[in-house]
């Protein structure tokens, strides 16, 4: 029997996405030349038709071991479908006191993932945008990759 590249790759696509049924979304988007800068918000449109069940949503972020500092603020915008709007603070913390890396990961990169809002319902269906925004002092940062996990939590 002859299989295709093509089909190969459609059945790993699929196994790959039968192992994970309670996630949601799952995005990360590359930043440019390995930096994330003040002027470059990170923005993640997502289409929700689950009404009914609670959520936890992850924020991720992928930095090199050159990241300056022990932690990485970032403001947190979301848009709800009829234009609700919710900004955040968050202070994500990439290292212990010691200077050990908190996230996982071998050779020059890190991945952290932080749970940002648990057990959230969404009120309306339609598409969310989450836009991240780097809050540090320096204008930019060794941070490669942001993203987004969206799980459903199963119910008891």
């Amino acid at each position: 029997m002859k299989y295709t590249v093509q089909s190969l790759i459609l059945l790993l696509i699929i196994l790959l996405s039968s192992c994970d049924p309670d996630m949601v979304y799952d995005q990360y988007t590359h930043t440019d030349d390995g930096l994330w800068r003040w002027q470059d918000p990170r923005e993640f449109d997502i289409e929700i038709d689950d009404t009914v069940s609670l959520h936890n949503i992850y924020l991720q972020v992928r930095h090199t071991v050159k990241y300056p500092m022990s932690n990485l603020y970032m403001f947190v915008h979301v848009k709800g479908p009829l234009g609700q709007h919710l900004k955040d603070t968050v202070n994500l913390v990439l290292a212990n006191p010691d200077g050990k890396w908190i996230g996982r990961g071998t050779g020059n990169l890190r991945e952290l993932r932080l749970l940002y809002r648990q057990h959230t319902k969404f009120g309306q269906s339609g598409t969310y945008t989450i836009t991240l925004e780097q809050g540090m002092r320096n204008p930019e940062l060794p941070v490669t990759d942001l993203g987004i996990r969206i799980e459903r939590i199963k119910p008891d």
